[in-house]
């Protein structure tokens, strides 16, 4: 994007920094050739022949990932949060030493391409003393892209675990343009014998409540953020969901599913649902179909969807490959991401019914990717990369399914968070005690 078509970039605290237009360098040569020739390869196989093995396609594009890039784009919008009640040292690198005992807050949310929310705890992170349980409190402000405050509230909740295992705490988009706040259950006593009930807080725009449902919420929809839950509690393989989109949030759908014992990675989506199964190899050249999972055990997996009218297709993977099932389109599509031997990256992925895997430009071949956010069509999204356990940063890498070169890459804490704009247009991050938004380039 021109630097002259940019808007000046915005500070809350008035002092305003001179724009620089961002810029990607370009990978030496042969670092590129080998980033692009799996993908050169892909597309002469698919011209060549009506049909490729979804199996071929995985071994030949293990490599398939754009080069890295280490220009960082300067933010339109800086909010320093601390005005706004952040506490001092919530950044800190061992801010979360107590996050197995006591639940917190971080998260940026988009309620629409226009609107941002960031939250927080604001009550301490840890007991400070021993004996002195945590009364956890969250605040939740909503700023405009230009830095207005738009709503902020303040949510008393249960934080302290007693000294036991507690959640982590999140908030996400919520069904029709609701924040998603989800309330995670804690013991009550420190012996153990009453737990409190986890649900979900449904809030709107102005940050007023739109709807409380103290039922465990097993996911949400990628497309609508349609809430799932399964009716009681069973060991069996049939079981029944209740399928709740608004606001105010009221049953869209309920789904009776039997699922395969072997059946991994459950995923539903606003029209079907799609799952894994694997088989493992517990004897040379037997595989067994069980709902265990064997270390070291080859695998043979393959990916089923099935649609509203139970019709099902599939897709194989390769032997010795895995998925990790992310998302379901509105078009009945399913994106994953493949782990192999190849790389540490795996690949991302889409599968559509009776046609070969469309493989997407993901992380480069030596970092671990996760996916964090992306649009509702899955034309841009972005992730978080890294495999270094000993460092507090990764790297933040947002993608456009139009180009192998990512439109946006830098280092990132590990104790941040971000998130994509609806539109793909921006991205905002909850970092170093400010709420920052970055705009993206169009295409």
């Amino acid at each position: 994007m021109n630097a002259a078509h940019r808007e000046k970039p915005r500070n809350v605290q008035g002092t305003a920094s001179q724009i620089q237009r961002p810029s990607y360098h370009n990978a030496g040569l042969s670092e590129a050739a080998g980033h692009a020739l799996p993908c050169i390869l892909m597309t002469a196989m698919l011209k060549m022949k009506p049909f490729v093995p979804i199996a071929a396609i995985f071994g030949i594009l293990s490599g398939c990932s754009p080069a890295q890039t280490t220009k960082e784009p300067p933010a339109d919008l800086r909010v320093n949060l601390s005005q706004h009640g952040l506490p001092q040292g919530f950044f800190r690198a061992d801010a979360e030493k107590c996050a197995h005992e006591i639940i917190s807050y971080r998260f940026v949310v988009w309620l629409d391409s226009e609107s941002v929310a960031v939250g927080f705890n604001t009550s301490p992170n840890c007991r400070v003393s021993p004996g002195r349980k945590v009364d956890g409190l969250a605040r939740v402000l909503v700023f405009g892209v230009t830095g207005e405050l738009k709503a902020t509230r303040d949510i008393p909740y249960l934080a302290d675990g007693n000294g036991e295992v507690v959640a982590e705490a999140e908030a996400r988009a919520g069904p029709g343009g609701t924040i998603l706040f989800r309330i995670e259950s804690v013991n009550l006593d420190p012996e153990g014998r009453q737990e409190s009930k986890s649900g979900v807080l449904l809030l709107d725009p102005k940050l007023q409540d739109v709807a409380r449902i103290d039922r465990f919420l097993e996911q949400t929809t990628f497309v609508d953020h349609a809430l799932v839950f399964q009716e009681g509690f069973t060991l069996g393989q049939l079981r029944t969901y209740d399928i709740l989109d608004g606001p105010p949030p009221s049953e869209k759908r309920q789904w009776r599913q039997d699922w395969p014992v072997n059946a991994r990675d459950r995923k539903f989506g606003e029209h079907g649902l799609a799952y894994m199964v694997c088989q493992q190899e517990l004897r040379p050249n037997d595989y067994v179909a069980t709902g265990a999972v064997y270390a070291g055990a080859k695998q043979r997996c393959t990916l089923t969807a099935e649609g509203e009218d139970r019709n099902a297709w599939s897709a194989s993977l390769r032997d010795g490959e895995t998925a990790e099932v992310l998302a379901i389109l509105a078009d009945g599509s399913v994106v994953g991401h493949v782990n192999g031997k190849e790389s540490k990256a795996g690949q991302l992925a889409i599968w559509k019914r009776d046609q070969i895997a469309e493989l997407l430009p993901w992380v480069p071949k030596n970092l671990c990717g996760s996916l964090q956010s992306a649009t509702a069509d899955f034309s841009r999204y972005a992730a978080f990369a890294t495999c270094d356990d000993r460092s507090d940063h990764g790297r933040w890498i947002v993608f456009d399914r139009r180009s192998q070169t990512p439109i946006a890459d830098h280092a990132f804490p590990k104790n941040a968070r971000a998130a994509l704009s609806p539109d793909g247009m921006r991205y905002a991050t909850f970092e170093s005690g400010e709420l920052r938004i970055y705009s993206l380039p169009k295409s």
